[in-house]
């Protein structure tokens, strides 16, 4: 998803310019939301992993989306800024996502 991103962002017009404050605005946003997303979904994950109705399947599931979604705003920074070195930035929060995992228990 983010690699289509890229890849569009090179033909489209930017919304916001790439050398400003709006830019950094919404990279600002984008992060905030990225990382407040993790503590929610850590606790939603090891209540869900610790409930006997909810299967382990559903539950990697879960993980999974949890941790690929940080390329959506990844790239919807791209889209808009057409920035795709601080895209980057946005998308490397998966990694930490994934490391976020080693808390559900």
């Amino acid at each position: 998803m983010y690699a289509a991103a890229s890849a569009l962002s090179a033909r489209l017009p930017t919304l916001v310019a790439q050398d400003g404050i709006g830019a950094a605005i919404i990279f600002a946003i984008l992060l905030a939301f990225s990382l407040g997303e993790i503590p929610l979904m850590v606790f939603a994950l090891r209540q869900m992993a610790r409930s006997a109705t909810t299967s382990r399947r559903f539950v990697l599931g879960v993980f999974v989306v949890y941790v690929a979604f940080a390329s959506v705003y990844a790239s919807i920074f791209v889209l808009l800024t057409g920035q795709v070195l601080w895209g980057i930035a946005l998308a490397g929060l998966c990694v930490v996502r994934l490391a976020s995992g080693a808390l559900v228990q």
